[in-house]
């Protein structure tokens, strides 16, 4: 079957179904909506005849017995259904109809009575050979208590007829409706499958790849908009591919930080090793093994991050903050860096002060680490001097060199991407990604990290860190 035979019938069928859905939604509304008017309507009446009847009452004309008695109900029905189109009945406590303004012989007992009696107000439709009627019944209550009830019942066919006539007359729009829309969708059908087989062409050289090339419709209707979109998908398409490589670019530089870190402990390990060759203390070479120990586990715990965040798919550095003392960190971290600076000659200078803050111990270890490491790599110093002090609400660490320092531009763009430095080449011992990341995982924190060097004057740097509790942002995406 061919595309125009299948749009034709489908047009048909879903114009069927939606003319039959709001065929019985209108219907259904418009009838609901008459019974709901009547409805409130006869509710209003009673309020009315309510107050009529205390009235009569009130005034000692009859009692309140005389009102729901065979003598007068009668009477006040037909009082009450005077100058109305619905039919008033009265009845007693026991359930009996003992009054009715109309002639009608149905008066027995029905559901709504008892419901009424029951103190509650009840709404019938019922249904004969030749007529529908709506019954509405409401309790009667004097001084507390149900003394009887009012009934009222109308005749709602009138309302048949008004939705019969409703009816023939959808039903006549509707079958006309469905004759034109068919006839244009027949037409339209025509119109559009020729420029779809200009499509159809154009797409055939798409499916090999070659998402250049530009498909042109002459028609000015929605195949020309089809046209344009289809010549943005292409487009959009050779954006999503070079923005995978992008992905599988930045993908490249997480795993790089993770080596970059990586290095720290190995370095160590090997360091801690070469130390043992030359010791003969059996306690020294039990603080190397310690060291040793301590560095393999946090190689361990860094791989198992990675891995997981492999699986989870999120490629993040996370931080989890606890109050920890800052001296104990920068005193241990500076032990495990010992065999690097002995090997480098570099003789350290260290003053500390116990410092309470809230960081990550882990990612605190890896921005000293990268820091110190940073200095022992590239400034050429011979010292360097570390000093852990106090500032009201924050402490800062100062590591200061006294190596061949930075100029004032190489400083500047000391925390840009690798990219961004022309200057300075990536290489095998530095990556460029350390002090991008120390920053990042400094903020991370709530602290931050500054740099201030003179060239042939060394260089300063100092991490701060807050005394006092921060909502952590949680992850760093790469």
């Amino acid at each position: 079957m061919k595309l125009r035979n299948k749009l034709f019938i489908q047009h048909t069928i879903t114009i069927i179904m939606l003319l039959a859905a709001m065929y019985v939604v209108v219907n259904y509304t418009l009838s609901k909506s008459m019974i709901e008017r009547d409805t409130q309507t006869l509710s209003q009446y009673y309020d009315l005849h309510r107050i009529e009847a205390l009235k009569i009452v009130n005034d000692k004309k009859i009692s309140i017995e005389q009102l729901f008695s065979g003598t007068y109900a009668p009477l006040i029905a037909s009082h009450l259904a005077a100058n109305s189109n619905f039919q008033v009945q009265l009845f007693d406590p026991e359930g009996t109809i003992i009054g009715d303004s109309g002639n009608r012989e149905d008066l027995v007992k029905r559901s709504d009575i008892d419901a009424a009696l029951a103190g509650q107000t009840a709404t019938v439709i019922t249904e004969g050979e030749n007529s529908k009627m709506l019954i509405y019944a409401s309790p009667f209550l004097y001084e507390g208590k149900i003394v009887g009830g009012f009934r009222y019942l109308l005749d709602l066919n009138k309302h048949e007829e008004t939705l019969s006539a409703m009816r023939t007359w959808f039903i006549g729009v509707a079958l006309g409706c469905l004759l034109v829309a068919l006839l244009a969708s027949y037409s339209f059908s025509f119109f559009i499958m020729q420029p779809l087989h200009a499509l159809q062409q154009a797409l055939k050289l798409v499916t090999v790849g070659d998402f250049s090339r530009k498909i042109t419709v002459r028609s000015q209707d929605e195949v020309r908009e089809l046209a344009d979109d289809f010549n943005q998908m292409s487009e959009a398409l050779q954006e999503h591919i070079e923005l995978l490589h992008y992905e599988q670019s930045k993908q490249k530089k997480f795993y790089d930080n993770v080596t970059h870190e990586l290095k720290t402990p190995l370095t160590s390990i090997i360091g801690f090793s070469d130390l043992i060759d030359k010791m003969e203390r059996i306690d020294d070479i039990r603080t190397c093994n310690v060291y040793i120990r301590k560095e393999s586990t946090r190689l361990l715990q860094m791989v198992e991050e990675l891995l997981q965040s492999s699986l989870k798919g999120d490629e993040a550095w996370r931080v989890q903050l606890e109050r920890t003392d800052l001296a104990a960190i920068l005193t241990d971290s500076l032990r495990i860096l010992e065999p690097t600076l002995h090997k480098s000659a570099i003789t350290t200078a260290v003053q500390v002060v116990p410092c309470e803050v809230y960081m990550d111990p882990k990612r605190t270890q890896q921005v000293l680490f990268n820091v110190i490491e940073n200095a022992i790599k590239h400034s050429g110093c011979t010292q360097l001097n570390i000093r852990l002090e106090q500032q009201e609400y924050r402490c800062l660490v100062r590591i200061t060199d006294n190596g061949k320092g930075m100029d004032e531009e190489e400083t500047r763009t000391l925390f840009h991407p690798s990219a961004e430095k022309a200057e300075r080449p990536v290489s095998a011992h530095s990556h460029g990604l350390g002090l991008l990341l120390c920053k990042q995982l400094m903020e991370l924190q709530g602290g931050d990290i500054t740099v201030h060097s003179r060239e042939g004057s060394g260089t300063e740097v100092i991490l701060s860190f807050q005394m006092e509790p921060i909502r952590p942002q949680g992850l760093l995406q790469n």
